[in-house]
């Protein structure tokens, strides 16, 4: 019995002494983590920290931004709710309070702080410049965006993070070339960063530069090898070779790893299509025009697969919708070049936002139409069009607010 009690006493001891070091091990490992933007793997090593010692405030702080950078601001609001009943420190807490809402995209409550903000940060700077960028990007808000991310790379010129948000930008605008430079060299001083060469082997695709692409992918297959996207990549690659066999192999590997990947059912429909059997690929093919109806290459495959049954009256619709497409997506790809030396044309917004209600993801013509508010907050169509987008969606407060201010604005004199 004396023994068991000795033991018993070593062991409480010990937990006393070690948890403390242990804590701040751990700490120290996710702050590494989120130095190299691994998010996921901080909010890991966290967790393990928070099963030690859950009143830990410094941890909770920490969590709370890993939660933030990966985009769950419900999850980050509440840690911070925690962080602040408990004592943490109020600038920190506050701090990403302020950062959440601009990476959400809520700029404007928040872009007045952000000079003071980078001024008392210390070395927070490349984060809070993070957080602002993407809260601009969100806003369409590219020429602020380019200035924030001009004085971030002045001040940090070995953090690579720069390099990916302008390519990011220029490949959302469909300036591929810009895009592929600028993920090269950020690639080239961070080669573990799979997501950005997943992003750099898409552009080599979309620019015809397949033997790229392809060795693009096959590193990120090395690094990601249950990504479901790399190998609908990969099928990709191969099926603009006409490599049928071979994209139906890396297709067979990136529905397995997700079963409902939508662009995958697209593909393989066209890769059923290309082997003659539209039968067989008919079903994918609907089920994704069903909800992507505006996706041309996808009313493009249904309209030849029906044809190829023979169902011409049903063909005729998809196949007209994308030759009535082409040249307003042309268009929408000038708009949208233009639109970067014209940050406060609220009209040039607007018609890429109405080119996108019909001809792209209603999420993105929203954005568009939001952006003109930012200008115009009184621009009737604009309110119109979200009402219409919201009340899609299912949000009707949100859709009353905006039906109200458009007709508000339809009696201003």
């Amino acid at each position: 019995m004396p023994m068991l009690i000795v033991l018993i006493v070593i062991a409480a001891v010990g937990a006393t002494f070690w948890d403390p070091i242990e804590i701040r091990a751990r700490q120290w490992r996710a702050r590494r983590w989120l130095q190299q933007r691994d998010d996921v793997r901080a909010v890991h090593e966290l967790r393990a920290t928070l099963r030690k010692d859950l009143e830990n405030t410094d941890t909770l702080l920490l969590l709370a931004r890993a939660h933030r950078r990966l985009g769950a601001f419900t999850r980050t609001a509440g840690i911070l709710d925690r962080a602040q009943a408990l004592g943490g420190n109020k600038a920190s807490i506050e701090r990403e309070r302020r950062l959440a809402l601009a990476q959400a995209g809520q700029i404007r409550d928040v872009e007045p702080f952000l000079a003071d903000m980078l001024i008392a940060s210390g070395d927070e700077d490349p984060d809070i410049c993070h957080a602002f960028v993407q809260g601009y990007f969100a806003n369409l808000r590219f020429d602020m965006a380019v200035r924030l991310l001009d004085a971030w790379q002045q001040s940090f010129p070995n953090d690579v993070e720069p390099h990916f948000l302008r390519a990011y930008m220029w490949q959302s605008m469909n300036q591929e070339e810009q895009a592929i430079t600028l993920y090269q060299e950020g690639l080239a001083k961070a080669p573990g960063r799979t997501a950005m060469r997943h992003r750099l082997a898409k552009a080599l695709l979309n620019t015809n530069r397949l033997d790229e692409a392809e060795r693009e992918l096959r590193v990120c297959v090395e690094q990601a090898p249950d990504d479901a996207d790399v190998h609908y990549w990969l099928a990709r690659c191969a099926f603009a070779r006409n490599a049928l066999d071979a994209a139906a192999r890396h297709l067979t590997a990136a529905m397995e790893r997700q079963s409902d990947h939508l662009d995958a059912r697209l593909l393989r429909g066209q890769i059923l299509l290309a082997q003659g059997q539209p039968d067989k690929a008919l079903p994918d093919l609907q089920q994704v025009v069903a909800r992507h109806p505006y996706d041309t290459f996808a009313r493009e495959a249904l309209g030849r697969t029906l044809r190829g049954l023979g169902r011409h009256d049903e063909a005729k619709p998809h196949l007209d919708f994308v030759a009535e497409a082409q040249p307003n997506l042309d268009r929408l790809n000038r708009l949208l070049r233009e639109s970067i030396n014209k940050p406060r044309d609220a009209e040039l917004r607007y018609e890429i936002g109405t080119i996108l209600v019909r001809y792209g993801p209603p999420e993105d013509a929203a954005k568009w139409m939001q952006a003109v508010l930012e200008l115009e907050p009184d621009h009737r169509e604009a309110h119109r069009a979200l009402a219409a987008y919201f009340e899609s969606t299912g949000h009707a407060a949100k859709a009353f607010f905006h039906r109200a201010r458009a007709d508000a604005a339809t009696r201003l004199p």
